[in-house]
């Protein structure tokens, strides 16, 4: 005995490379990537050989406590999981006995994995002993017949195997390494507790392969789990549905297991099996057992919860999702409710249809969460104006309608849509910025006319597109004049979207003439729609139509374009002319996704210097998100295109604008120029606009001289540059031909 009570009837062997090899063996067994093999002595325990990342020597102590709970002991599952203390070697520490012949403890095998989520199979535990067996060997010389060589044969290493598994209680089979593909590897061993399982013998087990056990209820992809691990030499344990050899099918908890030798060669494999039969018939049972208590609960709230459900339906149904609010159906159900009422002289229902002033822009340029974030804002601002009984309703989009019942309600709807228009004149925080909305309101209340709820929306909603036409923030009462205006815009509709795809309209230009020296400097594109029936239409006609349609893009690129290569092609044949072109652009346009791009291959594609391309844009244009109209305008002088504003002092902060924002020429609207020969207030405004052009380096243009008067008097005042009927109204480019080419005469 040694001094700490433990045999030592052992030597230390010589060839500690071996035994390295067979503790390396030992830890891929249990997917762990370092070893240590501490063996007694008689003077304490002693470290003989490690692999891998050094590990921490355990004292005396701990391996009497440690053993105490087995041979194979995963500290931490088998045993308290901080047994070493400090000591720890890592997250996991898998403690393996190495016992004598005479059962005497000669040493033992640490090994640690940096996983702490490591679980040691049933087959993991017998290959382990398996290898503490043949390091058995190695410290016991000459007493296994079979272990005398320096090397341990395949066959000696199955004997081993079986030494360890032949008594245990688990049905055990071992295989030979190879091969992984078909047939399989074949079986060299099984235990007692196998074949009492099975059913099988020994003489129709050995010799061929696992798949003997297999079924038509085994499952595909749990065999390919098994077939995939056993590729890649890695320990795998899944759950199985076998075959005995009557047939009879039986559940087990199957765990493998790859055995290498000293070599580090794979030798076998341990195959594990485990009878769950009656764990899964448990479950089983149990899963019916809580289907049945399920459908009886459910059985139980069925009544409850369709009433529930139906609730919930009802609700939906009548409710938007994104605001609460009624919608268009639950609107609709009380209009029909109202129109059914007979009572001679009732007045049945008044309708106060509401349309959001520029929702779009704000959709457009800050995205769908923040048009949501607006109407959500919206809806609780109209709450504010409506009355308990009153009815206010999301209709769609950013459309919402009011309805109010009963007599003397038109009066009362006037007195509500100006709250309305007043609650929703203070800014709307989204996302930090103040966004100002306003809406549109049209008015009606059902009269004879009205036969049917679909008839009272379809006039509220031409009162509140006449409302829009009035500018935003404005209400209107519906009158039947608006329906014929109605039905007359609908057709311009039409044919304004058939005149597009037809490419019926045409380019006017009005020429630019310098104050200087009196000669042509260039000219503005207008654009008019050559109707066949109607003739020659104005923009201020149809404008506002194809903006509302959202043609408009589409419409000022051709007007664009056709005008860039006109100009171009007079500039090539009257080169010292040195032409310029102006092109009106809307705020629509200029907010537009790809205006800038579209800018960029119409200059490209017609060939016209950048420098002589001049956009005209109106003070409007930044009302509306200015800081991405900004970004837009900035762009284009980027092009070198030069942007003007047009309709100078009609604005609200005209100065401003100059101020903030990238402005090569201003234009003096014709306003100004009638009446600065009547007031002097006027003359002083525009010799003000035009001393202020001088200071900025800014290009003024006087726009509307239509009298020799005014034309002489901003002559006189240093106006550098003017247009007008006096000079020429807008033609036809053939028109325009022969100006250009009297022009380029006067030059020559």
């Amino acid at each position: 005995m040694n001094p700490q009570g433990y045999e030592h009837d052992h030597v230390i062997p010589t060839n500690i490379e071996d035994v390295a090899k067979v503790l390396q063996a030992a830890a891929h067994s249990a997917s762990c990537t370092a070893g240590l093999l501490m063996v007694s002595s008689a003077t304490g325990w002693e470290q003989l050989v490690s692999v891998g990342q050094s590990l921490p020597k355990a004292d005396e102590a701990w391996l009497r406590m440690i053993s105490s709970y087995g041979d194979v002991v995963l500290v931490g599952q088998d045993s308290p999981a901080n047994a070493m203390g400090t000591n720890s070697p890592g997250p996991t520490l898998i403690y393996v006995a190495i016992r004598g012949f005479r059962h005497e403890l000669l040493g033992a095998m640490l090994l640690s994995n940096s996983d702490d989520a490591t679980v040691l199979s049933a087959a993991q535990r017998y290959a382990l002993q398996a290898q503490a067996v043949h390091i058995r060997t190695y410290l016991q010389p000459g007493r296994d017949p079979e272990a005398n060589n320096p090397l341990v044969t395949s066959f000696e290493r199955l004997r081993l195997l079986e030494s360890v598994v032949i008594n245990a209680n688990d049905a055990i089979l071992i295989t030979e390494a190879e091969p992984i593909d078909l047939p399989g590897p074949r079986i060299v061993y099984c235990n007692p507790a196998f074949l009492a399982i099975t059913g099988f013998t020994e003489e129709e087990v050995i010799g061929r392969t696992p798949r003997i056990l297999q079924c038509e209820d085994t499952s595909r992809a749990t065999l390919d789990v098994i077939r995939e691990a056993l590729s890649h030499w890695r320990p795998v344990e899944v759950e199985l549905l076998n075959t005995r050899k009557d047939g009879s099918q039986f559940w087990v908890e199957l765990s493998i297991v790859p055995v290498a030798n000293e070599k580090g060669w794979f030798t076998h494999w341990v195959s594990v099996q485990r009878d769950i039969t009656e764990r899964k018939e448990s479950q089983q049972l149990a899963q019916r057992a809580r289907l049945e208590w399920e459908e009886k609960l459910a059985l139980q709230s069925r009544l409850e919860e369709r009433e529930r459900i139906s609730e919930e339906l009802t609700y939906i149904a009548f409710h938007d999702e994104l605001t609460s609010l009624f919608n268009r159906a639950y609107l609709m159900n009380e209009l029909t409710t109202a129109f059914e009422v007979l009572k001679p002289r009732y007045e049945r229902a008044t309708v106060l249809f509401l349309d959001l002033d520029g929702f779009k822009v704000v959709n457009d340029s800050m995205g769908h969460l923040a048009g949501d974030q607006l109407l959500k804002a919206v809806a609780n601002r109209l709450q504010i104006c409506v009355r308990s009984n009153d009815v206010l309703a999301r209709i769609g989009g950013d459309e919402f309608a009011i309805l109010l019942m009963g007599k003397d309600q038109p009066e009362t709807a006037v007195k509500m849509a100006e709250r309305i228009v007043s609650q929703l004149h203070t800014a709307i925080q989204i996302e930090g910025q103040d966004i100002f909305i306003s809406c549109s309101i049209g008015i009606v209340t059902a009269g004879e006319s009205h036969t049917k709820p679909e008839e009272l929306l379809r006039d509220a909603d031409v009162a509140m597109y006449s409302a829009k036409k009035q500018g935003r923030g404005r209400w209107s009462i519906f009158n039947s004049s608006m329906r014929e205006a109605a039905i007359d815009t609908l057709v311009i509709q039409n044919a304004l979207r058939q005149a597009l795809e037809d490419k019926d309209f045409l380019v006017f230009y009005q020429p630019i003439y310098s104050g200087n020296c009196e000669h042509l400097v260039g000219v503005e594109a207008l654009v008019r729609w050559n109707h066949a029936t109607m003739g020659i239409i104005s923009p201020d006609a149809f404008i506002p139509i194809a903006e509302d349609l959202g043609i408009i893009h589409e419409l000022g690129a051709w007007v664009m374009h056709q005008a860039c290569s006109e100009v171009q092609a007079w500039r090539k044949e009257f080169s010292h002319l040195d032409l310029r072109l102006n092109v009106n652009v809307s705020g629509k346009e200029l907010s537009h996704p790809g205006f800038v791009d579209q800018v960029t291959r119409i200059i490209a594609a017609t060939g016209l210097p950048a420098g002589q391309l001049q956009i005209e844009v109106t003070e409007s244009v930044f009302l509306y998100q200015p800081d991405a109209i900004a970004e837009v305008l900035r762009q284009i002088r980027q092009l070198g295109v030069r942007v003007a504003l047009d309709d100078f002092g009609t604005g609200y902060s005209s100065l401003g604008y100059i101020d903030r924002y990238p402005i090569d020429a201003v234009k003096i609207d014709r306003s100004f120029v009638s009446r600065m020969m009547t007031y002097e207030r006027s003359k002083a405004i525009v010799s003000s606009i035009l001393s202020l052009g001088r200071a900025l380096n800014l290009d003024i243009t006087a726009e509307g001289v239509e009298t020799a008067e005014q034309y002489n008097l901003l002559r006189k005042m240093g106006c550098p540059y003017f247009q007008g009927y006096l000079l020429n109204r807008p033609m036809r480019s053939e028109a325009l031909l022969h100006i250009i080419k009297s022009a380029a005469e006067c030059t020559a």
